[in-house]
């Protein structure tokens, strides 16, 4: 009996040691492998129906004529950030994650908001980068631009705020946590969606939820550019 007691205690005691003995390891960092060029810039239209006319700005959709005529000032981050539709840079670059390469679209842009939401009062800007992570076979939808393509994704990371700039360290580090989490079938789906118009020119949206902020109308409102612009931001 007393023999047996003593292998229980060694056993118990191997047990812990074994446990507290195991290391601690860090998981392994994501790098970006490739990346494309850069778009920076594109004309945003936007059809104003009470005008009847189409009102045009650098790297923003808006119908807005004011900002051309009353408030040139404001043109820039300030009317950028009060719209969803707005890019200062896109670029595309790869990741391997467990095997499986995945095209992240990183578009920097302006976002803002107020100082004192309650009473909206002190509105300031900031930039921000937004990826949306792209599986292979999602990706290869760019290659075939002859008609209307959606590139869809529920995995995206954000990083920037007021007080916190672009990091890559960290931002890849989002990226491996992304995807690493199971989607479900009610979660956002951000749609990117882009066109080549009769006249050969690349129209697109920068990728939203457009169910739940209005829908996409490639009819009244567009950011457009020339094919060979556009493609650089094509990894192929």
């Amino acid at each position: 009996m007393k023999y047996k007691t003593t292998l229980i205690a060694l056993f118990i005691v191997g047990s812990i040691t074994q446990a507290f003995g195991q290391e601690r390891t860090n998981r392994e960092k994501l790098i970006f492998e490739t990346a494309s060029g850069t778009l920076i810039n594109a004309i945003g239209w936007a059809n104003n129906t009470t005008l009847g006319e189409w009102v045009d700005y650098v790297n923003v959709i808006s119908h807005d004529k004011d900002y051309k005529l009353k408030y040139k000032s404001l043109q820039g981050a300030y009317m950028m950030s009060n719209t969803r539709q707005n890019f200062i840079k896109i670029q595309t670059k790869t990741v391997t994650y467990k095997g499986a390469k995945y095209y992240v679209l990183m578009v920097d842009k302006w976002n803002g908001r107020y100082e004192y939401p309650s009473i909206q009062q002190d509105w300031y800007e900031y930039k921000e980068t937004i990826g949306y992570i792209y599986t292979e076979k999602e990706y290869q939808k760019l290659f075939n631009l002859v008609s209307l393509v959606e590139l869809k994704t529920q995995y995206i990371v954000k990083l920037g705020s007021k007080y916190e700039n672009f990091d890559e360290t960290k931002f890849l580090d989002l990226i491996q946590t992304e995807l690493s989490q199971e989607k479900s079938k009610y979660s956002d789906e951000y749609i990117f969606p882009v066109m080549k118009s009769k006249e050969g020119a690349i129209r697109f949206y920068v990728p939203d939820i457009f169910i739940t902020y209005s829908n996409y109308d490639f009819e009244n409102k567009y950011f457009e550019t020339d094919l060979e612009n556009f493609t650089k931001i094509i990894i192929k």
